[in-house]
């Protein structure tokens, strides 16, 4: 992949790295795994000119195309072996090795206790306030949860692509067997024929061995901002695949099965490479108060409840972090198309709450986690600064 092939050059020191002290994460084996997969070399720490550590250090970093958490750390820190502490603050990323432009790396750990002296909230509390801090009490883990989706600012270059199937249905499912081409072979030789080469996605190549998992997405159109303009690009992330059998022959494709499917995949469907797909998402006080509007939905309609996600027009640049709420407020009365202005003196209600699962420098996808009514592209959202 483009935005990491500084990490994937790397990786020819992994060898020195396993031979070095395993490092805790507070799961010291997948720390001491992820550790391997960075290919750090005992020399590279000389190479990194420190930063000073002062109060005026941003709290997120964006990547930019070639960044690594190894390279960010010891720019950050002084020292690049600091890299699982810039891990640990940043749960989303499920892979330390796969980072990509427009992710957010957030640099130091945010006070889970945010808010006044005797820890009550300094903002209005809503009514459903209570319950929704029983439901999320001490005593829960968090949600997991599907990603479902990704949003990111520039368009993600996949490694494969789906091209054939022995089902005899268009769409594929979970224990489905699947045939895969990479690289030159993402296109059968058909296809070939029939697609204008201009419109013919850019697929890198990687070598796929038996056993190797790939996850499997597809682009659904752009993000844009209340006033319409393009901020970001839409991805389902609809299961993943992983490799069963590579023949001898080199133009023919592999063979895989979906071992996990949360929407419908097709032929055509992208891989990249795989990462956890469900995330533990832990909710977490707000820094501030923040209005914001939904912008848009990764599913397909107008009208969305529990479970489906939608995007925020705030994100890291407006104080934004992931497992933060916003209440969901609407204004119309009964006979009214929600979707229309109403008179002012119609008073707000709370319909639902939404739960920020991942965040960019100026937009976020959020899950819904409840809602009394349908939700609505452009209904008012809420944020109070200690819930």
């Amino acid at each position: 992949m483009k935005e990491n092939r500084t990490q994937a050059s790397q990786l020819a020191g992994a060898s020195k790295a396993r031979q070095m002290t395993q490092w805790a994460l507070g799961a010291g084996a997948a720390a001491a795994m992820a550790f391997a997969v960075f290919g750090i070399t005992p020399g590279a720490a000389e190479a990194q000119a420190p930063r000073v550590h002062t109060a005026e250090q941003p709290d997120y970093h964006v990547i930019r195309d070639g960044d690594t958490i190894w390279d960010l750390s010891g720019s950050y820190y002084g020292d690049p072996y600091e890299w699982p502490r810039m891990w640990s603050y940043n749960p989303h990323i499920t892979n330390p090795h796969w980072v990509y432009p427009g992710d957010i790396v957030y640099l130091s750990q945010v006070d889970q206790d945010a808010g006044g002296d005797d820890g009550a909230p300094q903002a209005r509390q809503p009514s459903s306030a209570i319950s929704q801090q029983r439901m999320f009490g001490d005593d829960e883990i968090g949600l997991y949860m599907a990603q479902g989706g990704m949003m990111l600012t520039e368009e993600k270059v996949p490694v494969g692509r789906i091209i054939g199937s022995p089902k005899g249905g268009r769409l594929l499912a979970e224990h489905d067997t699947i045939w895969v081409g990479f690289g030159d072979r993402a296109y059968t030789s058909s296809e070939r024929e029939e697609i204008d080469e201009d419109d013919m996605l850019q697929v890198d190549d990687v070598e796929a061995r038996v056993g190797d998992r790939f996850a499997i997405i597809r682009q659904d159109g752009e993000l844009h901002d209340s006033e319409g303009e393009t901020i970001g690009l839409k991805y389902y992330v609809l299961g993943s695949a992983v490799i069963t059998e590579v023949p001898e022959q080199e133009e023919v494709a592999r063979t895989a099965i979906i071992d996990q499917s949360w929407r419908e995949i097709e032929r055509g469907d992208l891989l990249v490479p795989y990462e956890r797909q469900r995330r533990l998402i832990q909710p977490r006080q707000a820094d501030e108060d923040l209005v914001a509007r939904v912008v848009d939905s990764l599913d397909d309609g107008s009208v969305f409840g529990p479970q489906q996600y939608l995007f925020v027009d705030r994100g890291a640049e407006d104080g934004v972090r992931p497992g933060n709420r916003f209440f969901v407020y609407q204004q119309w009365e009964g006979f009214e198309d929600p979707r229309e202005q109403s008179d002012p003196e119609i008073p707000w209600q709370q319909v639902g709450q939404i739960m920020v699962i991942d965040v960019r420098e100026q937009y976020s996808m959020a899950v819904i986690t409840r809602s009394s009514r349908e939700v609505y592209i452009g209904d008012r959202l809420e944020m109070y600064r200690g819930f």
